[in-house]
Protein backbone atom coordinates (compact mmCIF):
# COMPACT_ATOMS: atom_id res chain seq x y z
CA UNK A 1 0.00 0.00 0.00
CA UNK A 2 1.32 3.42 -0.92
CA UNK A 3 0.20 7.02 -1.10
CA UNK A 4 -0.70 8.34 -4.55
CA UNK A 5 2.91 9.55 -4.89
CA UNK A 6 4.25 6.07 -4.20
CA UNK A 7 5.50 6.65 -0.64
CA UNK A 8 5.45 4.02 2.10
CA UNK A 9 5.23 5.73 5.51
CA UNK A 10 1.53 5.80 6.49
CA UNK A 11 2.11 8.21 9.37
CA UNK A 12 3.08 10.89 6.85
CA UNK A 13 0.09 10.55 4.51
CA UNK A 14 -2.68 13.15 4.40
CA UNK A 15 -5.89 11.96 6.09
CA UNK A 16 -9.03 10.82 4.25
CA UNK A 17 -11.08 13.82 3.07
CA UNK A 18 -14.30 12.79 4.84
CA UNK A 19 -12.84 12.33 8.31
CA UNK A 20 -12.75 8.52 8.15
CA UNK A 21 -10.07 7.07 10.42
CA UNK A 22 -7.04 5.86 8.44
CA UNK A 23 -7.31 2.62 10.40
CA UNK A 24 -10.45 1.78 8.43
CA UNK A 25 -8.47 2.05 5.19
CA UNK A 26 -5.69 -0.12 6.59
CA UNK A 27 -8.30 -2.78 7.40
CA UNK A 28 -9.25 -2.76 3.74
CA UNK A 29 -5.59 -3.22 2.81
CA UNK A 30 -5.30 -6.16 5.21
CA UNK A 31 -8.41 -7.77 3.73
CA UNK A 32 -6.97 -7.43 0.23
CA UNK A 33 -3.71 -9.00 1.37
CA UNK A 34 -5.50 -12.03 2.81
CA UNK A 35 -7.58 -12.38 -0.35
CA UNK A 36 -4.36 -13.07 -2.30
CA UNK A 37 -4.37 -16.44 -0.50
CA UNK A 38 -0.59 -16.95 -0.42
CA UNK A 39 1.27 -19.52 1.68
CA UNK A 40 3.26 -16.78 3.43
CA UNK A 41 3.70 -13.03 3.67
CA UNK A 42 6.95 -11.18 4.14
CA UNK A 43 8.63 -7.99 5.40
CA UNK A 44 12.19 -6.78 5.07
CA UNK A 45 14.13 -6.17 8.26
CA UNK A 46 13.37 -2.45 8.62
CA UNK A 47 9.63 -3.08 8.45
CA UNK A 48 9.85 -6.02 10.86
CA UNK A 49 11.64 -3.68 13.29
CA UNK A 50 8.40 -1.73 13.67
CA UNK A 51 6.92 -4.78 15.41
CA UNK A 52 10.10 -5.99 17.16
CA UNK A 53 12.28 -2.89 17.70
CA UNK A 54 14.69 -4.22 20.32
CA UNK A 55 18.13 -5.64 19.57
CA UNK A 56 19.36 -9.06 20.63
CA UNK A 57 22.83 -8.84 22.19
CA UNK A 58 24.65 -11.94 21.00
CA UNK A 59 27.38 -13.59 23.05
CA UNK A 60 27.89 -16.86 21.18
CA UNK A 61 30.06 -17.70 18.19
CA UNK A 62 28.86 -17.44 14.57
CA UNK A 63 27.59 -20.73 13.18
CA UNK A 64 29.83 -20.22 10.15
CA UNK A 65 28.05 -22.66 7.85
CA UNK A 66 24.88 -22.70 5.80
CA UNK A 67 22.11 -25.24 5.62
CA UNK A 68 21.11 -25.22 9.28
CA UNK A 69 17.31 -25.32 9.47
CA UNK A 70 14.94 -25.35 12.41
CA UNK A 71 11.23 -25.97 11.95
CA UNK A 72 9.47 -24.32 14.86
CA UNK A 73 5.81 -23.83 15.69
CA UNK A 74 3.62 -24.22 12.61
CA UNK A 75 -0.01 -23.92 13.66
CA UNK A 76 -1.06 -20.90 11.60
CA UNK A 77 -2.39 -21.31 8.07
CA UNK A 78 0.24 -18.88 6.75
CA UNK A 79 3.84 -18.11 7.71
CA UNK A 80 5.34 -14.69 8.26
CA UNK A 81 8.85 -14.48 6.76
CA UNK A 82 11.56 -11.91 7.36
CA UNK A 83 15.23 -11.63 6.39
CA UNK A 84 17.60 -10.57 9.16
CA UNK A 85 21.16 -10.14 7.78
CA UNK A 86 22.46 -9.05 11.21
CA UNK A 87 20.74 -11.80 13.20
CA UNK A 88 19.79 -9.45 16.00
CA UNK A 89 16.02 -8.90 15.96
CA UNK A 90 14.77 -9.56 19.48
CA UNK A 91 11.57 -11.50 18.90
CA UNK A 92 9.16 -11.40 21.82
CA UNK A 93 6.71 -13.86 20.25
CA UNK A 94 6.68 -16.72 17.76
CA UNK A 95 3.91 -14.93 15.84
CA UNK A 96 3.25 -11.70 14.02
CA UNK A 97 -0.41 -10.78 13.46
CA UNK A 98 -1.34 -14.32 14.37
CA UNK A 99 1.03 -16.07 11.96
CA UNK A 100 4.05 -18.18 12.91
CA UNK A 101 7.47 -16.71 12.06
CA UNK A 102 10.28 -17.89 9.79
CA UNK A 103 13.57 -15.95 9.91
CA UNK A 104 16.15 -16.14 7.14
CA UNK A 105 19.69 -15.67 8.47
CA UNK A 106 23.27 -15.58 7.23
CA UNK A 107 26.21 -17.62 8.53
CA UNK A 108 27.08 -14.74 10.88
CA UNK A 109 24.13 -15.74 13.10
CA UNK A 110 25.40 -16.78 16.51
CA UNK A 111 24.71 -20.01 18.34
CA UNK A 112 23.01 -18.23 21.23
CA UNK A 113 20.76 -16.34 18.83
CA UNK A 114 19.66 -19.58 17.18
CA UNK A 115 19.04 -21.07 20.62
CA UNK A 116 16.85 -18.09 21.53
CA UNK A 117 14.78 -18.61 18.39
CA UNK A 118 14.44 -22.32 19.11
CA UNK A 119 13.29 -21.64 22.67
CA UNK A 120 10.47 -19.46 21.31
CA UNK A 121 9.55 -21.98 18.62
CA UNK A 122 10.54 -19.62 15.80
CA UNK A 123 11.57 -21.32 12.55
CA UNK A 124 14.81 -20.30 10.84
CA UNK A 125 17.15 -21.24 8.04
CA UNK A 126 20.79 -20.24 7.58
CA UNK A 127 22.00 -19.41 4.05
CA UNK A 128 25.63 -18.94 3.01
CA UNK A 129 24.69 -16.09 0.62
CA UNK A 130 21.71 -14.30 2.08
CA UNK A 131 21.75 -11.85 -0.85
CA UNK A 132 21.09 -14.65 -3.36
CA UNK A 133 17.34 -14.55 -2.90
CA UNK A 134 16.60 -17.09 -5.62
CA UNK A 135 18.65 -19.67 -3.73
CA UNK A 136 17.15 -18.59 -0.40
CA UNK A 137 13.59 -19.04 -1.62
CA UNK A 138 14.46 -22.43 -3.11
CA UNK A 139 15.42 -23.43 0.45
CA UNK A 140 12.18 -21.95 1.81
CA UNK A 141 10.20 -23.99 -0.70
CA UNK A 142 12.15 -27.18 0.04
CA UNK A 143 12.04 -27.07 3.83
CA UNK A 144 8.76 -25.27 4.49
CA UNK A 145 6.65 -26.14 1.43
CA UNK A 146 6.06 -22.47 0.59
CA UNK A 147 5.00 -21.89 -3.02
CA UNK A 148 3.64 -18.33 -2.95
CA UNK A 149 4.70 -15.30 -0.89
CA UNK A 150 3.10 -11.89 -0.54
CA UNK A 151 6.01 -9.47 -0.18
CA UNK A 152 4.72 -6.40 1.67
CA UNK A 153 7.83 -4.24 1.89
CA UNK A 154 9.68 -2.27 2.75
CA UNK A 155 11.13 -0.57 -0.25
CA UNK A 156 14.65 -2.02 0.10
CA UNK A 157 13.59 -5.68 -0.01
CA UNK A 158 11.08 -4.81 -2.75
CA UNK A 159 13.90 -3.26 -4.78
CA UNK A 160 16.21 -6.24 -4.29
CA UNK A 161 13.49 -8.66 -5.34
CA UNK A 162 12.85 -6.52 -8.40
CA UNK A 163 16.52 -6.45 -9.38
CA UNK A 164 16.80 -10.24 -9.05
CA UNK A 165 13.74 -10.77 -11.24
CA UNK A 166 11.79 -12.59 -8.53
CA UNK A 167 8.48 -10.73 -8.71
CA UNK A 168 5.68 -12.44 -10.63
CA UNK A 169 2.89 -10.00 -9.85
CA UNK A 170 2.48 -6.51 -8.42
CA UNK A 171 -0.57 -5.96 -6.22
CA UNK A 172 -0.64 -2.22 -5.56
CA UNK A 173 -3.15 -0.68 -3.17
CA UNK A 174 -3.26 3.10 -3.46
CA UNK A 175 -4.31 5.08 -0.40
CA UNK A 176 -6.08 8.38 -1.25
CA UNK A 177 -3.47 10.63 0.34
CA UNK A 178 -0.12 12.26 -0.33
CA UNK A 179 3.27 12.35 1.39
CA UNK A 180 5.16 14.74 -0.90
CA UNK A 181 8.62 14.57 0.66
CA UNK A 182 11.43 13.71 -1.77
CA UNK A 183 13.38 11.66 0.77
CA UNK A 184 10.46 9.53 2.00
CA UNK A 185 10.92 5.86 1.02
CA UNK A 186 9.05 4.62 -2.02
CA UNK A 187 7.71 1.26 -3.18
CA UNK A 188 10.99 0.16 -4.76
CA UNK A 189 14.26 1.33 -3.16
CA UNK A 190 17.07 -0.59 -4.86
CA UNK A 191 20.43 0.28 -3.29
CA UNK A 192 22.52 0.37 -6.46
CA UNK A 193 24.60 2.95 -8.29
CA UNK A 194 23.14 5.48 -10.70
CA UNK A 195 23.96 3.43 -13.79
CA UNK A 196 22.01 0.36 -12.70
CA UNK A 197 18.50 -0.39 -13.95
CA UNK A 198 16.94 -2.88 -11.52
CA UNK A 199 13.72 -3.20 -13.56
CA UNK A 200 15.48 -3.73 -16.90
CA UNK A 201 14.19 -6.69 -18.88
CA UNK A 202 10.81 -6.63 -17.13
CA UNK A 203 7.47 -5.26 -18.32
CA UNK A 204 4.07 -4.90 -16.68
CA UNK A 205 0.71 -6.08 -17.98
CA UNK A 206 -2.32 -4.55 -16.23
CA UNK A 207 -4.58 -7.34 -14.99
CA UNK A 208 -7.28 -5.43 -13.09
CA UNK A 209 -8.38 -2.12 -11.60
CA UNK A 210 -10.67 -2.30 -8.58
CA UNK A 211 -12.25 0.70 -6.86
CA UNK A 212 -12.57 -0.13 -3.18
CA UNK A 213 -14.31 1.61 -0.23
CA UNK A 214 -12.98 4.93 1.13
CA UNK A 215 -11.39 5.96 -2.17
CA UNK A 216 -8.88 3.12 -2.27
CA UNK A 217 -7.82 1.82 -5.68
CA UNK A 218 -6.38 -1.68 -6.13
CA UNK A 219 -4.21 -2.33 -9.18
CA UNK A 220 -2.81 -5.68 -10.24
CA UNK A 221 -0.03 -6.17 -12.78
CA UNK A 222 1.63 -9.27 -14.18
CA UNK A 223 5.41 -9.17 -14.63
CA UNK A 224 6.77 -10.32 -17.97
CA UNK A 225 10.49 -11.12 -18.22
CA UNK A 226 11.91 -9.99 -21.58
CA UNK A 227 15.59 -10.59 -20.76
CA UNK A 228 16.95 -13.85 -19.37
Amino acid sequence: MSSVDGRLLPGRWTPPFDGTSPSELFKEYAAIGKSLDTDAWMFGKATTREAFPYKFMSKGEPVGESGKVFVGNRTSSRLFITIDPDADIFFTSDRLRGDNILVILGINATTDYLSALEEKGISYLVADDICNLRKVFAMVKNYFNIETISLQGGGIIDGEMLAQGLIDELSLVIYPGIDGLTTAPSIFEYLGHSGERPAEGQTLELLSVDRRPHGIVWLRYKFHKTDS
